[in-house]
């Protein structure tokens, strides 16, 4: 993602509150009955602040982005005083990845959540692995909101892609 020269400030902002978490939102919409659904996932942030999440294809959140599908996520943590509140929405497409696109990410991935690694290999859980999805959402629009600067303070960004 890669914002306007005048939105530098806000795109590296947005980028290092990404990397300081570890946990968004994801909500999906089934495109046949038009249910939403949101779902808590790790995610990785690549250098072009793609987030790349694990998933079962046949969850829930999974059969509603299919091979891909537009989606909204919010990356926050939980505060009790609301002037104090942070986080970062996003809106883009999430794709499930293969061939070498998929081994890129989930390398993304492996580097920021190690202990996947060991999952990965366990007895049991190896399998289950093997059938994960990974998934990758590129943004295209991006809202950071911070509290702390006043009274719903809220900036949005809309990268320029090249």
């Amino acid at each position: 993602m890669r914002g306007p020269p005048e939105g530098a400030d806000l795109c590296a902002r947005v980028a290092g509150y990404l990397r300081a978490h570890h946990t968004m939102t994801i909500a999906t919409v089934d495109p046949v009955g038009n249910t939403p659904h949101a779902a808590c996932v790790f995610y990785a942030v690549d250098e072009d602040l793609r987030l790349v999440f694990l998933s079962k294809p046949a969850g829930v959140h999974g059969s509603h982005i299919g091979k891909q599908a537009p989606v909204a996520v919010t990356v926050t943590e939980q505060y009790v005083d609301w002037e104090t509140i942070q986080g970062v929405q996003l809106w883009g497409e999430a794709r499930l990845l293969g061939g070498t696109a998929k081994a890129g990410a989930l390398a993304v991935y492996l580097k920021r959540f190690p202990f996947v690694r060991d999952i990965m290999t366990r007895p049991g859980l190896a399998d289950l692995m093997r059938g994960i999805g990974v998934y990758r959402v590129t943004p295209y629009r991006a809202a950071f909101t911070d509290n702390t600067t006043g009274v719903f303070g809220r900036e949005v960004l809309e990268p320029v892609t090249e």
